[in-house]
């Protein structure tokens, strides 16, 4: 029988990035001269981040970029490992409007016990960092049986002997098999809501040993002490989906998985509704075409926002440090943006 430690107790209080003078400011912005669909921010602690690769699988379409190069578009073959097990199903596509989600046409769905993982753009690389977000919609109560009910678990190697990370809905479990005594916990109930689609976000960097997660943009999960084993395989995804630890008692589970987005950094560009940041609010990554430490470059498409009111541009750095204010721009606005400064 593994042993855990108990890390922290029960996770109560959820707190704001810290924000300090570093923080990206986001002084104006313009359309690109060459595409008029490529929205350029200006400003200042933007950072100069080492994406590394970004991965998104959108279930509608596939982007795969090494270090913000060129974009490639992979078939649904290329993209994950892992579908499914010999005691799980893989997650399909799906069109239904049960699980429906803004103007996406299609959104992954599973029953009872589903999943998905390694992602193949991810094997052989050594990275000691992972960032993946990713939209969750249950039709029922994941812990209404009980159960420890994965919705992520993240390895290095995988024969599973080495890094090893569960996140369920009540609970992180997480330790170097190899190397550690015992398992590490920490307490912290999911927070999502039924019926209801979940933007789940989880940092991982066993650099500085963090390890945060949120779900509808509250913190549920912040560990200290996350590390990772000596093996030369970097962090990965070995499960996203729903993996209930007695799927029987879930064999009416159905959920939706979507938009599914992966990098070696958190840093990232997210636009929303909300006029300025706040803990729980609404928003969508956006994915980058370049990056400075003053300009940043993307392409705006708004699925799951609403486009009928203005959207504002949020900016997080490598230190997870957002504008507590957004930067607007209406959707509504001409085809090709003027130079905006703001005063």
């Amino acid at each position: 029988m593994n042993k855990f430690t108990l890390r922290a107790g029960l996770f109560l209080a959820a707190s704001l990035p810290l924000v300090v003078s570093a923080a990206p400011e986001l002084t104006a912005l313009s359309s690109s001269p060459d595409d008029a669909s490529e929205i350029i921010v200006f400003g200042t602690g933007f950072g100069t981040p080492s994406f590394g690769l970004i991965l998104r699988d959108s279930a509608d379409s596939n982007k795969l970029i090494y270090d913000l190069g060129s974009e490639t578009s992979l078939p649904q073959s290329e993209i994950w490992t892992a579908k499914g097990s010999s005691w799980a199903e893989p997650l399909t596509l799906y069109s239904g409007s049960d699980l429906r989600r803004g103007q996406d046409q299609n959104v992954y769905r599973g029953i009872r016990k589903a999943f998905m993982g390694w992602p193949k753009p991810m094997n052989d690389r050594s990275n000691k960092t992972l960032f993946i977000s990713w939209w969750f919609m249950p039709l029922s109560d994941p812990d209404a049986a009980g159960g420890s009910n994965k919705f992520l678990r993240v390895w290095d190697h995988p024969d599973g002997e080495h890094t090893r990370m569960s996140w369920d809905q009540t609970h992180v479990v997480y330790w170097r098999k190899d190397i550690d005594s015992s398992g590490f916990l920490q307490w912290g109930s999911w927070q999502g809501k039924i019926k209801s689609w979940n933007k789940m976000d989880a940092w991982f960097d066993s650099v500085s040993n963090k390890m945060i997660i949120y779900v509808n943009g509250n913190k549920v999960i912040d560990v200290s002490d996350f590390k990772k084993s000596s093996v030369s395989q970097g962090l990965n995804i070995d499960v996203v989906g729903f993996d209930p630890s007695v799927g029987d008692n879930y064999s009416d589970m159905i959920f939706g998985v979507d938009d599914i987005y992966i990098s070696e950094s958190r840093a990232r560009i997210e636009i929303s509704n909300s006029e300025t940041w706040q803990e729980g609010m609404v928003s969508e990554i956006s994915t980058p075409t370049s990056w400075t430490n003053e300009k940043i470059s993307f392409r705006l498409d708004p699925k799951f926002i609403s486009s009928d009111q203005p959207i504002f541009i949020y900016v997080y750095n490598s230190n997870g440090e957002v504008n507590t204010k957004g930067l607007a721009v209406s959707s509504k606005a001409p085809s090709k943006i003027e130079y905006i400064e703001v005063k």
